[in-house]
């Protein structure tokens, strides 16, 4: 029995080595992916705070009253507003309606 025990520790040790170093190599690969990724990372959170912050100044009253300014627009006059009344619930507008078409209806 001791005689496979020595030749198999023997080649043991090797491969064990090799796995080590494999193992290693992995570590490395995914360390470097991993800086890789931050540093990607790094840029998009740059690039959105960026943009988050020309979100903020594009929709701020100032912003939005300066372009309409240039635009030649103006605010609409009481005159020039239209108001869209909708029905309610309980009175659709066929219903409405619908006494007023038979009563032109008839004639009289």
């Amino acid at each position: 029995m001791r005689r496979f025990v020595w030749p198999l520790l023997a080649l043991s040790v090797p491969l064990i080595l090799a796995a080590v170093v494999w193992q290693s190599g992995r570590v490395a690969a995914l360390t470097e992916e991993a800086h890789r990724l931050e540093a990607v990372q790094a840029v998009w959170a740059d690039a959105n705070r960026r943009l988050l912050g020309s979100i903020d100044v594009l929709e701020s009253r100032t912003r939005a009253a300066e372009l309409a300014g240039q635009l030649g627009l103006k605010k609409a006059g009481p005159a020039r507003r239209i108001f869209i009344e909708t029905p309610s619930a309980g009175n659709p507008p066929a219903a409405e309606a619908a006494p007023e078409a038979s009563q032109g209806g008839q004639g009289g």
